[in-house]
């Protein structure tokens, strides 16, 4: 009989073991000019290519001046600066790329500007289709300014000067920053695929600023919070072993197990892991 609950207990581990995977984290933006977070990167990588996607989750009306990146250079304020409300508010190397998308607020969108010096254009792309793409000539991304998440910025130096009303206030997730133009087929694939997707993972190699170092290793000033999203399968990550209990074995069964194996006492509250498994297979 105790072959069958082991096996129960092998079956959640497993599950857990092959979940998709585990709680993914956004980051929320307060609504004023104090929440904002700043880096000063050695652009070099970036000089003639680049893109910039991200899903976000604005807050404000579609009428509001919401950036949540900027990036200005020395004598070239706006270098780049994308906004929740893009139509308007969408440039690259200091030129606007005209659209006329409105952003609903409150809704999770995908969001990818990129500009590469070799195909000499600019693309904006939104929920995974291009919807406005330019020639940019030839130009390179100028050097030695400062990048600012979750503000409208005008200043090259790392100098927290912003203006009023012109914070981003919504959530970020999955901003990345890429050393070259992503194809029309990533950008794509990167939308179909989903918040809670592993794609991004294919592109680390092309990664100039990973969305873990924004998350886990950039600055946060003011009030930025973290937000848990919730992705298919997420309740058997956090399976613990009273939490199977709960959902599996029912009372009476859990006391005759008790009864009859006072090991198991011992991993209440455990996770079932490698030595729980181990330890049950070596001793019964």
């Amino acid at each position: 009989m105790f072959l069958f609950y082991l096996t129960l207990l092998i079956l959640a581990y497993s599950v857990e073991q092959s979940s998709a995977h585990g709680p993914i984290t956004a980051l929320s933006f307060g609504k004023d000019i104090q929440s904002y977070m700043m880096l000063q990167l050695d652009m070099e990588p970036v000089k003639e290519a680049i893109s910039i996607c991200s899903w976000i989750n604005k807050k404000t009306a579609d009428g509001a001046h919401d950036a949540w990146f900027t990036y200005n250079a020395p004598s070239k304020i706006h270098e780049i600066l994308i906004a929740g409300r893009i139509r308007g508010w969408a440039i690259m190397n200091q030129n606007h790329i005209e659209n006329s998308q409105a952003v609903p607020s409150n809704e999770w969108h995908h969001i990818c500007i990129t500009w590469g010096s070799e195909t000499k254009t600019r693309v904006l792309y939104f929920d995974g289709k291009a919807i406005a793409q330019e020639g940019s000539g030839d130009v390179k991304l100028t050097m030695g300014g400062s990048i600012a998440i979750g503000q409208y910025h005008t200043k090259a130096t790392m100098e927290a000067i912003f203006n009023n009303g012109h914070w981003f206030g919504g959530e970020l997730l999955k901003l990345n920053v890429y050393k070259r133009q992503l194809e029309a087929g990533e950008v794509s694939q990167m939308f179909s695929s989903g918040m809670c997707s592993d794609f991004e993972d294919s592109l680390v190699g092309e990664a100039f600023l990973r969305w873990e170092t924004i998350l886990y290793a950039t600055e946060r000033h003011g009030t930025i919070t973290e937000v848990p999203i919730t992705c298919p399968g997420d309740h058997w990550n956090v399976l613990y072993f009273t939490d199977f209990y709960n959902k599996v074995v029912d009372d009476g069964l859990l006391k005759r197990m008790e009864d009859q194996f006072e090991v198991l006492e011992e991993f209440i509250g455990h996770k079932i892991d490698e030595p729980l498994i181990q330890h049950l297979r070596d001793h019964h």
